[in-house]
């Protein structure tokens, strides 16, 4: 299979993953910097171009991967649809309900499939917490704390883009772990500029769910993500700091009789997520990275927003 990347910031990561698969013929990557693409192309080589028809429009490209700022993704999806390709994306995969909504029609008119890169699906903690639903392991869920805290690593967070472009994985999480919430509440506060605080409350038929982003984080503070899921038979933990030099997770499960220490795999949920994509192109199998699960999520993130504005 070919593969043709759109963006040389993320996009070079990207391109070091379908280089290790082995069923993966050829790369070809655009951007706009010479500079770089000819770097990349001594460093990783694979093709490059600066013309990005040489891959929209190219019979020998099976899958495009856009690795463009999310404002850009309506286009190009688009686009690549057109032309016969299957798409994985980045997420967010748009910013906007409007832009989604497009994109599922193009979709569905040209035949070909969008994938979205929701890594968290393939980050084991959560994995581990899904599939002990599926097997109603520890009995019923009852309550999920989740949070996602940052320094000012990335950007304007503000409570104008935080919901977005931050919160957007512990969405995705959740709506593939329990669908659309029958409810949704939410306040919010900015920092400093470009900084914020969101506390969002999701309620189930039968659980609760609280979902806390912050882009409040002082400069030293770790980027800190975890959660504390509560069973009716037990309550898993899992916390993950992030530091400049080194990472520390831990992930525990607790019940009446016992506290357990469980092993983490070492896995790039990134990698995954690609070869997971690439598998689906190939076999023509169901996703778990579906477009219909981001406009999902989507949804719950600008519902969200509207609710903060409100206030």
């Amino acid at each position: 299979m070919n593969v043709g990347i759109l963006g040389t910031g993320f996009g070079a990561y990207h391109a070091s993953i379908y280089k290790k698969l082995s069923s993966i013929d050829s790369i070809t990557i655009y951007g706009r910097n010479k500079e770089k693409l000819e770097k990349i192309e001594k460093d990783m080589e694979i093709k490059v171009t600066e013309n990005i028809d040489d891959i929209l429009t190219s019979k020998d490209i099976h899958l495009i991967d856009i690795c463009l700022p999310s404002l850009l993704h309506k286009e190009y999806v688009i686009e690549a649809l057109k032309n016969g390709k299957n798409v994985f994306c980045e997420t967010p995969i748009s910013l906007n309900l409007e832009d989604a909504m497009a994109m599922r029609e193009a979709e569905k008119q040209y035949g070909k499939r969008v994938f979205v890169n929701l890594f968290i699906k393939h980050e084991y903690p959560y994995e581990y917490v899904y599939d002990t639903i599926q097997k109603n392991a520890l009995g019923k869920l009852k309550a999920l704390h989740v949070r996602r805290k940052t320094p000012p690593l990335w950007g304007d967070l503000s409570l104008n883009k935080i919901t977005t472009n931050l919160m957007i994985h512990e969405f995705d999480f959740v709506t593939w772990m329990l669908g659309t919430p029958n409810k949704i509440s939410a306040v919010g506060i900015n920092g400093n500029e470009g900084q914020s605080h969101v506390n969002a409350l999701l309620a189930y038929e039968d659980s609760i769910i609280e979902i806390q982003g912050s882009s409040m984080m002082p400069e030293y503070h770790p980027f800190t993500v975890g959660y504390e899921a509560i069973f009716e038979k037990g309550t898993i933990e899992y916390i993950e700091n992030g530091y400049v030099n080194k990472c520390e997770k831990a992930l525990t499960l607790f019940t009446n009789n016992s506290k357990e220490d469980l092993d983490i795999p070492e896995k790039d949920c990134y990698e995954e997520s690609i070869k997971h994509v690439v598998e689906c192109c190939i076999k023509d199998i169901s996703t778990i990275l579906s477009l219909e699960d981001a406009i999902k999520s989507l949804k719950v993130a600008l519902q969200i927003k509207e609710e903060i504005a409100k206030k």
